[in-house]
């Protein structure tokens, strides 16, 4: 068999190259993740188009075997904290797997990542007893950092448990869309809290926020289509933002909310700020968007306190995914010693 590697263009492949590429993707999912609801074409083609805010410029290959689409191939260069890192997404149909086919995809994304300058490559996160786990650790990815799943599925959920009292000398406000102007510097500073979360030993840093970071993150998501809901916190003796809990929703995944930043400035941590938050977010979702049913969210495994609060407000903790990561020079070298085609 021999594969044939081409670039795609999300916004400008045919009908059929993403009906070829939403079916390879289905598949993945169907076999990676039997938890999740089936993967929908506006799912994978939105996701496709609309990448996640923050991963910066990408750039995509598909590999066909014998006219068949096998494998993808997604190449994301975030900007910011994170110019020295190249973000790697490989997938490949179950029914195609231990081919090589994820191996020669990754070998013709190879030179723009050489291109882009960066020293280091992040896999994609992925379950620790996953078909891709003992593939990345031969290429010389190492787990530098590990999450947990958690999801809220409305529907199913008590409503009492986000009835939170907000703790005295504190109040919430919240918005969809853009940070109010009045707001932004103590909001950027409050933010800027998400810095202490565990984070092992990824070098994958948060965004630095600052009042410009945050206009420039309001007006890509904007640009996108996605919504932008935030909850607040303010001390009511300095009026000013302390805490900030933000969910985005993108309009292929109108079914999802996902939660971004949660952060409590260090001095008014301790009084349940993160709590009344999330639960005010509920709320307000189950008010104004009835179509969104489930939240997702992904916290660190060391962060106890935060995985805590979520099950209090009935999250149901899913499967525990690695972060991977390896030199650039690292992963070049260890391509280059293995074969140049699917067997």
């Amino acid at each position: 068999m021999t594969l044939d590697i081409q670039p795609l263009n999300p916004s400008h492949a045919s009908e059929q190259e993403l009906a070829d590429y939403h079916a390879m993707r289905a598949a993945a999912v169907s076999v990676d993740f039997p938890e999740d609801p089936p993967l929908t074409y506006e799912a994978a083609v939105g996701r496709l188009r609309t990448p996640p805010v923050g991963d910066g410029p990408c750039r995509f290959w598909v590999g066909s075997l014998d006219g068949r689409l096998a494998g993808s191939v997604r190449i994301a260069l975030p900007e910011g904290s994170n110019s020295g890192i190249a973000q790697v997404e490989v997938h490949v149909h179950p029914e195609l797997r231990r081919l090589g086919v994820g191996t020669a995809l990754l070998r013709a994304a190879m030179p723009a990542v050489l291109e882009s300058r960066r020293g280091t490559v992040l896999g994609q996160p992925m379950k620790p007893d996953s078909a891709g786990a003992p593939w990345v650790a031969g290429l010389g990815f190492e787990v530098t950092h590990s999450m947990v799943m958690q999801v809220l599925r409305i529907a199913t959920t008590p409503a009492r448990l986000w009835e939170v009292s907000v703790p005295a000398g504190y109040r919430l406000t919240q918005w969809t869309g853009a940070t109010p102007e009045q707001l932004i510097d103590s909001y950027a500073v409050a933010r800027q809290a998400i810095q202490d979360a565990p984070s092992g030993r990824t070098s994958y840093r948060e965004t630095a926020w600052t009042p410009d970071s945050v206009r420039d993150a309001d007006r890509e998501l904007a640009a996108a289509g996605a919504e932008q809901r935030v909850v607040i916190a303010i001390d009511d003796t300095t009026e000013q933002v302390v805490g900030v809990h933000v969910v985005h929703n993108y309009p292929h995944r109108r079914e999802i909310g996902y939660i971004h930043d949660t952060s409590v400035l260090a001095a008014h941590r301790g009084h349940g700020l993160g709590l009344a938050m999330k639960a005010a977010m509920t709320r307000l979702i189950t008010d104004e968007r009835p179509d969104m049913n489930l939240i997702c969210t992904t916290t660190a495994t060391t962060n106890t306190h935060m995985i805590n609060i979520n099950h209090a407000l009935g999250y149901c903790t899913a499967p525990t995914m690695n972060w991977v990561e390896t030199t650039t020079t690292r992963l070049a070298e260890k391509l280059a010693a293995l074969s140049t085609s699917p067997r």
